[in-house]
């Protein structure tokens, strides 16, 4: 089946995984830079209240519920290979589910009182009122969009990466017409922006339910119908999913530099956006080679194939590596095409070509696909511990005493988060090769499924 042992045969099995990934991360984040580009048009006020909006409910919600799902990541993707009741994974899913359910209550009160919250941090109470306009209209598909995550990570950790792909596939031409419909002939201003995005993510959520429940076998092979059994071993789930949530604070990073440049103003927030935009943009095809290793590795893991695991990973960190050369060049080299496509503002033109020479690198930091690694080993924690380390305690103090103290604006800042990046990864692989004994993962990889499955 899937445990081929040579290296040719290892490759073909992770780019199975990783192809459908790709198209789904690069058209996931194509849809964001068509929005970017609608909301262009729109004026810098409501592009950059947009922005604003768009990272308080990131960094304040989405980002979070993302690194919770991570459990996802390990739990079922082990437990795929090395459960004898494959009801368990549907266990996991629901267990899941709920836990998103109790953890979007307090995100929704903090996202109630987004607006008074930002003018306390210093942002411009214009922009604050607009983008609470977005944000409250993000409340109620909240919890829809923590589901639809959970979903997509049960999939992927299953082996369907297909499934996401087909989904956006659908989505990209859909999206592009209700943004140029609201957006551009409507002219709805910031109310259309946020009427947009509800829309959009109760589109996912009506997608991905209809799809497990007329697409696939998923009832008969997987789901067990609600069970008790989904509020037992929240203490294993949490255990990968609060360290989770931390280990995800590399996102947070990105986000916090436009929270900190937004009090530089709207030319500022505006190059924040695109370059945020498009670096997220390249980042996605190593990103999409991390999600395919977590999986394929937490296959291996359950399966109990130590030594089948650790070639996949050493495959999968040479490939990543090529791959991070080459977007860190396209992005360098492109800087001023890349500018003048999204905005035709020379000043906000001079200021994104300026912070991509500098933004370059960072591709080194985020790119590699360590992180996953440890993922999938149920490490969350250590890429937490990682994490906070590099770049709260380094990496973005040090960016922002240069910004307001050495007057680099958004130079200062992206500065950090490169040196912090660097930093992280460097930590990483000193873990895996001082740290990590292959067989004792496989070992407890099987005493935490042991925990998790179901009687037969």
């Amino acid at each position: 089946m899937i445990y081929k042992t040579d290296g040719l045969q290892e490759l073909k099995a992770i780019y199975k995984f990783v192809w459908p990934l790709m198209v789904t991360y690069l058209l996931g984040t194509g849809l964001k830079l068509v929005d970017v580009w609608f909301y262009g048009k729109l004026g810098p006020k409501v592009m950059a209240a947009t922005s604003l909006g768009s990272l308080f409910v990131t960094i304040c919600g989405l980002a979070l519920g993302n690194g919770m799902v991570t459990a996802i990541d390990t739990l079922v993707s082990q437990a795929f290979t090395g459960a004898h009741n494959s009801w368990t994974l549907g266990v996991i899913l629901q267990r899941s589910i709920i836990i998103m359910g109790f953890f979007s209550l307090p995100v929704s009160f903090v996202w109630y009182y987004a607006e008074n919250i930002m003018v306390m941090m210093g942002q411009d109470p214009q922009l604050a009122t607009l983008a609470q306009v977005y944000i409250n209209w993000a409340i109620p598909v909240l919890f829809p969009i923590l589901i639809s995550t959970a979903v997509r990570r049960f999939l992927q950790a299953i082996g369907k990466m297909h499934v996401t792909m087909y989904m956006i596939l659908v989505l990209f031409p859909l999206n592009f017409l209700v943004d140029y419909v609201i957006l551009e002939k409507l002219d709805l201003g910031m109310q259309g922006v946020a009427i947009q995005n509800f829309c959009f993510h109760l589109t996912v959520l009506i997608i991905y339910t209809s799809f497990l429940y007329f697409g696939t076998d998923f009832k008969n092979k997987y789901w067990p119908g609600w069970t008790q059994d989904a509020c037992r071993q929240w203490k294993t789930f949490l255990k990968l999913g609060v360290p989770g949530m931390l280990s995800v604070s590399t996102d947070w990073a990105f986000e916090v530099c436009a929270l900190v440049t937004g009090v530089l103003g709207e030319t500022s927030l505006a190059a924040q956006s695109i370059v945020l935009s498009v670096n997220s943009f390249l980042l996605m095809i190593p990103y999409a080679l991390s999600g395919a290793l977590t999986v394929r590795l937490g296959h291996h893991i359950g399966a109990n194939q130590p030594k089948k695991a650790k070639l996949c990973v050493i495959l999968s960190i040479i490939v990543g590596f090529c791959l991070v050369s080459i977007n860190a060049m396209i992005m360098f080299g492109f800087r001023q095409p890349i500018a003048r496509h999204f905005t035709k503002d020379d000043l906000v033109t001079e200021v994104v070509m300026t912070l991509i020479t500098v933004v370059s690198p960072c591709h080194f930091g985020n790119g590699i696909i360590l992180s996953g690694v440890l993922n999938a080993f149920g490490k969350q924690y250590v890429v937490a511990t990682l994490n906070l380390t590099s770049y709260y305690m380094i990496g973005l103090p040090f960016g922002i005493w240069l910004t307001f103290s050495y007057g680099w604006g958004l130079l200062g800042v992206w500065s950090g988060v490169v040196i912090a990046g660097l930093i992280k990864v460097i930590g990483e692989a000193w873990y895996l090769v001082r740290y990590i004994d292959w067989q004792e993962e496989c070992n407890m990889a099987m005493k935490r499924i042991e925990d998790q499955e179901l009687p037969l």
